[in-house]
Formats: C-alpha cells, structure tokens, sequence
C-alpha cells in the first residue's frame, strides 16, 4: 500500500525503514520535518510491524510516500524504498535515529559543490548506549582520508550509515543485497560495492545526526551483525575484482570473527538457560582464543551454570 505521492520534484528520497518502532518513528519524522533543507520526499516502510507504528504514522500520511508490506527483513524494506525513490539525491535514515537540523543542508550541499563526489556522510552523536552515550561517532571509530575499499574492507576506516549519495550511485551497483545471511551489516557491502566501482567518499566532522542505542535493535544483537560481517567477507572472498592481497587478510581474519559470532552465540543462549547447548558455544570460541578466563568458564559453567549465566549478564 502506498500513499499519494508529495512532492512532484524532490530532489532528496529520504529511505526510513520502520519495523516495530512506535515509541520512536513520530520524533525520527519530526527531525526530518525540521531540516533546514527542504526538497525532499520522506518514503517510510512499514515492514510488517505488530505494534502501533502505523498509528502512529497516520498523523503524516499526507507528509510522507508511505509503503506497507510484510515483514520482510531492513534490506527487502530499504530496497522498496530505494525503488520508489524520485530524488537525484538518496538519503538513509533509521526509523529509530534523529537528524539535526542542517543534516541535508551540508551533505547534499558537498555533493552540489564536488561533481567528483559520490557519497556524504557526517559525525553523529551516541545516545542510549552504556558504553558510548554523548560521545561522537568519529571518536569511537576511525575514519579519516583517503576512504578506499581496502581500509574499509579493514574497518580501518569506518563510514557511518546515515548518509546521502547520488542515484546514479544506486543505478552502478544495485540496492542491498538480499541474499546475505544475518542483518546488521548490509550496509558494509553496499559500501564495499560503491568504493570498489570508484566512487568517492566524504565526511563532515561536524555532527549531524544522533544514533540511538537500543538493546534490541538489528545492529546489537550480535549474532545477526556478525553472521551478516561473515557473509560479507565470504563474499568478497568469492569476488573476482577482490586482489589476492585482500583475499588473504580476509581469510586470516575470518577465523576471529567465528570467534567472536561463537561467543555472541554462548552469550544469547545462557540469557535463555539453554546451558546444554551454550556450552559448545563457548568451547568452540576457546579453541580460538586459547584463553585461562574462558577455560574457567567452561570448567564452572559444568558445575554452576547459573553462577556463569549472572557472570555473562552483567
């Protein structure tokens, strides 16, 4: 189902997947409505929600392209709206994350002043998180020039996902990519694919937007981002434009991130005291990791399985 269209010219598609997201999607549209750029179309996606997303949308049905459609999983909903999109000029935002007022201003505005640049990105505040709340995304990652595929593909430099890029960018190298596993790291290889086709890169150190940090979002759940880094890096491997160079240090960092997916793995089935089948998990994370803190583990984890559930919980 999609509403009536709103502008007949916009030259910015703002892409805002929706999925089971009522405390958030009203305030993500009030920071889109604020911008002091306003050419644009807001398409929101509401992919299968349960809750009351869709109330709470109705309020903006006359203010936004609005698609419905079974729960399909964010890369089939950001495709349809990439589809539906009208603009010279896409831009990615999360139906949960907030852009300050100049967001489209600057960014859309450093592609109209460099024909040569491809893609936009800005500085981001944290807010929510335990770990990071008030700090700026370019503090907790690196990013800095030149953004190329190889330090990228090393997360050497890390590109931020709200951002804006030119269509033609999407007519060289398609949409996501719906057959990856996992979901919490299209974006990698939808940027991985732009770089590689010769696209350039930008960011603004100036932040523009704020990442809300929510415990049960795609992007923390650990297994799902994992398993979707994994199927990126596979992948690659696969490529035939992928150097032998880069091919090497992808297969001699593919055993960590195992690693890593095993212990995301043990963490998410002591939470649900499935401790018969936690227990593997953890020893096939150990094996990598040869460490004495999880051979301890493993040995209580016999013995007191709850004692090691309070452990990991913490």
């Amino acid at each position: 189902m999609k509403s009536e269209r709103i502008s007949n010219n916009p030259a910015v598609s703002i892409i805002i997947p929706a999925y089971n997201l009522d405390l958030y999607i009203a305030e993500t549209l009030e920071s889109v409505f604020s911008q002091t750029y306003q050419n644009f179309e807001a398409i929101v996606i509401n992919d299968g929600s349960t809750d009351d997303t869709e109330k709470q949308l109705e309020p903006y049905f006359d203010r936004i392209v609005y698609i419905k459609q079974k729960n399909s999983g964010v890369m089939a909903a950001r495709n349809a709206g990439l589809r539906a999109a009208r603009g010279r000029y896409l831009a990615l935002l999360d139906g949960d994350d907030l852009w300050l007022p100049r967001f489209l201003e600057v960014l859309v505005g450093m592609l109209e002043e460099d024909d040569t640049l491809s893609v936009a990105y800005p500085n981001a505040y944290f807010f929510g998180s335990p770990q990071f709340d008030g700090r700026l995304h370019q503090d907790a990652f690196p990013v800095s020039e030149p953004i190329t595929f190889e330090r990228v593909l090393k997360r050497e430099c890390c590109i931020f996902g709200l951002l804006v890029f030119r269509r033609s960018v999407l007519d060289d190298v398609g949409g996501y990519d719906e057959g990856l596993q996992g979901q919490g790291a299209e974006d990698f290889d939808l940027w991985l694919r732009m770089l590689q086709a010769g696209n350039r890169f930008k960011f603004a150190t100036e932040p523009l937007a704020k990442y809300r940090w929510r415990s049960n979002s795609l992007t923390n759940t650990g297994v799902g981002q994992l398993r979707c880094v994994i199927s990126v890096y596979e992948k690659w491997i696969a490529d035939e434009r992928t150097t032998p160079g880069q091919r090497e240090w992808i297969t001699a960092h593919l055993p960590d991130v195992h690693a890593q997916l095993s212990i995301a793995r043990f963490r998410e089935l002591m939470k649900a005291r499935k401790y018969s089948e936690a227990a593997p998990q953890l020893a096939e994370a150990n094996q990598y990791y040869n460490s004495p803190k999880l051979r301890l583990m493993q040995a209580a984890l016999r013995v007191t399985p709850g004692l090691v559930r309070q452990w990991v919980m913490r």
